[in-house]
């Protein structure tokens, strides 16, 4: 029976050449999906299952592979539905601001938004509800209660929270109307081409991947969507620069990609940094360094202005990079530096 679930194809490189079938495959697929939290294991259930393949076939876990063999995995099976939500799980975060309608939070680096996959960490959405177990109604989904927006896990920063309905309903089209001045503070490999610039270039998802997004710059798709960013040098390392960066519209990733594409990639980022910073031969940074500092908007006739200090280790990177010393690069020393 034909089945209209789509399938990934991925080829065997030579790196794999003589690994067994399960092995490659795990590291094929953990390569292309970092974020997806894939275990060993499961690759080698669904090899059991005939759910991955090789070269089309089902195939033993323990076969050898060889160069240009393909490995075919159906998209489905990448995307596991998320657990239930519950409250049983207590993490410390943060909070920057919080009044009748709103509670902004410094989401710590390394933790999700709201459950997703295959992981059972306890995320924000977990101690939304430990916290203030009344905005479990609030919000589209009850995996991501009062959420309206997102940062990826190893982004830290200013995340917001709605704690009524008018309020999620009103911030949900704020952000969908670009209505939301966002100010990020990243940490890049090399040095910017401009002291200050726009980076002007469409996104989309990279063929064959989930999880990863690349520039369009000729023949642009109708898969395309339009991407703007905004940077500005705040300051210059021997090997690296600081930058506040202002994403125009709000892709998946935008901000990863797009300095990327410029040949400067946040620091720590295993998705789109070139492999030399991926290995940390330069600057080890257990996580990418790219923190969502100031969201400023109006909301019910009242203008808001949040931000959210850098946390204790993109600081401590920064004095141990700074051969100058002169900056603390605490909250005061962040302002002077974005108003230079």
């Amino acid at each position: 029976m034909e089945t209209s679930e789509k399938k990934l194809v991925f080829e065997i490189k030579r790196r794999l050449i003589d690994k067994r079938f399960d092995a490659a495959a795990f590291d094929l697929l953990q390569d292309k999906f970092p974020e997806n939290d894939l275990s060993r294991g499961m690759i080698t259930r669904l090899i059991d299952a005939g759910r991955v393949t090789l070269n089309g076939r089902a195939a033993r876990s323990s076969r050898l592979v060889d160069l240009h063999d393909t490995v075919e995995v159906f998209e489905t099976d990448l995307a596991i539905p998320a657990p239930e939500l519950d409250a049983g799980r207590e993490i410390a975060i943060p909070i920057v601001y919080e009044d009748e309608q709103l509670v902004a939070i410094n989401k710590p680096a390394g933790i999700q938004a709201h459950p997703a996959g295959r992981t059972d960490r306890a995320t924000v959405a977990h101690w939304i509800v430990n916290r203030y177990p009344a905005l479990r109604v609030i919000g589209e989904d009850a995996l991501r209660p009062g959420i309206v927006h997102r940062l990826d896990r190893e982004t830290s920063g200013a995340l917001l929270i709605a704690k009524t309905t008018p309020a999620f309903e009103e911030l949900k089209q704020l952000f969908q109307n670009r209505a939301i001045a966002k100010t990020y503070i990243a940490l890049v490999y090399g040095h910017m081409p401009e002291r200050e610039g726009i980076v002007e270039r469409p996104l989309m998802q990279r063929p064959g991947e989930l999880k990863r997004f690349v520039v369009e710059t000729q023949n642009i798709p109708e898969a395309a969507r339009p991407a703007i960013t905004a940077y500005r040098v705040i300051a210059r390392y021997r090997d690296f620069d600081l930058l506040a960066v202002t994403p125009k519209t709000g892709r998946t990733h935008q901000i990863r990609v797009h300095l990327a594409f410029l040949g400067c990639p946040v620091v720590g980022d295993k998705l789109y940094a070139f492999k030399p910073a991926r290995r940390g031969e330069k600057l080890f940074s257990a996580r990418q360094l790219l923190h969502a500092y100031r969201l400023t908007f109006d909301l019910f006739e009242k203008k808001y202005a949040i931000e959210a200090p850098l946390p204790d280790d993109f600081r401590t990177l920064l004095l141990d990079i700074d051969e100058t010393k002169e900056a603390g690069y605490d909250d005061e020393a962040l302002k002077s530096l974005l108003t230079e």
